[in-house]
């Protein structure tokens, strides 16, 4: 973590008791313990194992086992109404396997743990056109085309409805490819877990894996044998996010695909690019 991490997370804790729809004597609460916690909070570890220790505090406040569950269908049911316009692009498109990594990317606007805020009508608007900052699309779709499984670690709830019509295309361009899903292993911020990527039908399109980390971003040593597994047994792994960035990119996995938009000026800073910059990043091509 950075220093800019710590108000971050202080400001999450506040956008989190407005979630939870809070009086001013929870918020206040939730805001005073967050504070004393925030100021013990090792600067070692990454912000998704620190938001794995705020959140569920913040939400024992309140009594709330899925604090942002609301905001989580509002997200799924804004996404839902948008996926026949970017299933009829990705399907026109003169490179659908592109088209569709393009597609699963503007859904990764839909977040509510970070310090700005995108429009997702905008994003699936322009997203097709638009340039990747860091771009190692072309790379991953070579190697997708030998794979014979790929695991696609999730991240935001309504991002998963753009994400299963990714896993689609794959599927309909390659038929031989297994595809795995992976979800949190229990609901933290607005990331999606086995309940809603079921919901969605993703089961149809790829086995869905519950990974078992409590963290907004997948961790191995936090995982489940399965998640474990999955991880392990993967050809080729499709990252979501800026969380499994955070915690994934010191691995420097060379199987790993790293696709998100920046939102975060620690991130942006890593990455040397700016905030709304797509990145689409394998490590082992990173500074070519």
């Amino acid at each position: 973590m950075k220093p800019d991490c710590l108000a971050c997370l202080y400001n999450q804790m506040l956008r989190l008791s407005k979630a939870m729809h809070c009086d001013d004597a929870c918020a206040t609460k939730i805001m005073e313990e967050s504070a004393a916690r925030i100021a013990r909070l090792r600067m070692d570890q990454t912000p998704p194992e620190a938001a794995a220790i705020l959140y569920p505090e913040a939400a024992a406040v309140k009594g709330a086992a899925d604090p942002y569950a609301e905001l989580k269908a509002l997200s799924t049911q804004r996404a839902a109404s948008l996926i026949p316009g970017a299933r009829q692009a990705v399907t026109a498109a003169k490179e659908p396997l592109d088209a569709a990594l393009r597609a699963a990317v503007a859904g990764n606007v839909i977040d509510y743990a970070t310090q700005v805020a995108f429009g997702l009508e905008e994003e699936i608007r322009t997203i097709f056109e638009v340039p990747f900052s860091i771009d190692h699309k072309e790379r991953f779709l070579g190697k997708l085309r030998w794979a014979r499984n790929l695991l696609v670690i999730g991240d935001n709830v309504g991002e998963h409805l753009f994400d299963k019509l990714m896993m689609e295309t794959f599927r309909q361009y390659l038929p031989e490819l297994e595809i795995r899903y992976m979800v949190r292993g229990r609901p933290i911020i607005n990331d999606v877990t086995f309940k809603e990527a079921k919901e969605a039908g993703i089961g149809d399109v790829a086995r869905i894996v519950d990974s078992g980390v409590d963290t907004p971003g997948f961790l191995l040593e936090r995982a489940s044998d399965e998640g474990r597994r999955a991880y392990e047994e993967a050809d080729l792994i499709l990252a979501k996010g800026m969380g499994n960035y955070e915690c994934m990119e010191s691995w420097a996995d060379e199987r790993v695909m790293f696709l998100l938009k920046i939102k975060c000026d620690v991130v942006a800073r890593k990455l040397g690019k700016k905030i709304g910059d797509l990145i689409a990043m394998m490590p082992a091509e990173a500074g070519r």
